[in-house]
C-alpha cells in the first residue's frame, strides 16, 4: 500500500507566541509535516522551546528566513526543497509581524512607516512570490494570513496605531486581491484576526495604553494566551472551504470586517 498523503504547513515565525503554538498544536498529528521559519540560528536561546519540540517529533522542519531581508526571503524555497521528502506545500501560514507603532500619525517618525510596511506588508508578498512554485506542486493551495482588527477600515479601533494599522490595513487588501488573482489557480486565501493576545509584543502593546480605557477601545475582546488563540484558529483552518476565498475571520470562527 502507498503511504498516506501528508499535508505540508510553512509556517512564519515559528518559534515563540502564536507561531509557535501552532507549530505545536498541528505537528501533534503525524499526518501533518511543519516547515517553520525563525530568524537566526535554530541553537539561540529564544529557540529552545522549539528545538526540544523538534527532538519529540520528526515531523518538524525549521528554515531560515528574516521577511526584512531579500537576500533571506530569496533563498528560502531553496531551504525548503531541502527538507526530508519534500514534494510541495499544502497550506501556508503567513504569522510573523511586528507591531511597535503607537504613535498619533502627525508624530510617527519616517522609520516606524518603513519597519512595519517592510515587514507587515511586503513581507508575506515576497515570501509568497518565493514559495508560490512550491504551492502549485499540491492541489490544496491555502493562503492564510494572520492580520489583526487593527488594519479594519470599516471595523476601526479607536486607538492610535498608526504605521501598525496601516501595514495590517495594506496587507487585508492584498490578501482581497490575491484571493481574485489566484481563484483561478484553485487557491483559497483567508485572513485571520488571532484576537488580543498576550504575546511578548500584545503586552508591549497593552503596556503602551496603560492610562487609556481599553474596554471602550477594543470593545468586548477578551484576551487570549498564545495557545488558546492558536488552538481557535486551527480549529477554524480546518473548516476553510473554497467558499471562505477572501473573507476575513476572527480566531472563534465569527466573520470579520475588512
Amino acid at each position: 500500500m502507498s503511504e498516506p498523503t501528508k499535508t505540508t504547513y510553512f509556517i512564519t515565525g515559528g518559534n515563540r507566541g502564536i507561531g509557535f503554538n501552532l507549530v505545536k498544536i498541528l505537528s501533534a498529528s503525524p499526518s501533518n509535516v511543519i516547515i517553520a521559519s525563525i530568524r537566526g540560528s535554530t541553537s539561540l536561546p529564544k529557540n529552545k522551546e522549539l528545538e526540544d519540540l523538534r527532538k519529540d517529533r520528526e515531523n518538524i522542519h525549521v528554515v531560515q528566513l528574516d521577511i526584512t531581508e531579500e537576500e533571506s526571503i530569496n533563498k528560502v524555497a531553496s531551504e525548503i526543497k531541502e527538507t526530508p521528502s519534500f514534494d510541495g506545500i499544502d497550506i501556508f501560514i503567513s504569522n510573523s509581524g511586528i507591531s511597535d507603532a503607537y504613535y498619533e500619525v502627525l508624530q510617527a517618525p519616517k522609520k516606524v512607516w518603513l519597519d512595519h510596511y517592510t515587514t507587515n506588508t511586503l513581507g508575506p508578498i515576497l515570501v509568497l512570490q518565493q514559495l508560490y512554485p512550491l504551492l502549485l506542486l499540491k492541489k490544496t493551495r491555502k493562503l492564510f494570513f494572520i492580520s489583526s482588527l487593527a488594519g479594519s477600515i470599516t471595523g476601526f479601533v479607536p486607538f492610535s496605531l498608526s504605521a501598525y494599522g496601516q501595514s495590517k490595513a495594506a496587507l487585508n487588501y492584498t490578501i482581497k486581491e490575491l484571493s481574485f488573482e489566484l481563484k483561478s489557480k484553485d487557491f483559497i486565501t483567508v485572513a485571520f484576526h488571532p484576537g488580543m493576545v498576550l504575546t511578548d509584543m500584545g503586552q508591549y502593546g497593552i503596556s503602551k495604553f496603560k492610562d487609556a480605557d481599553l474596554k471602550i477601545a477594543f470593545g468586548n475582546f477578551k484576551s487570549l494566551s498564545p495557545e488558546e488563540s492558536a488552538t481557535e484558529l486551527t480549529n477554524v483552518f480546518g473548516k476553510i472551504s473554497v467558499e471562505d476565498n477572501g473573507k476575513f475571520y476572527n480566531y472563534d470562527g465569527t466573520l470579520a470586517d475588512f
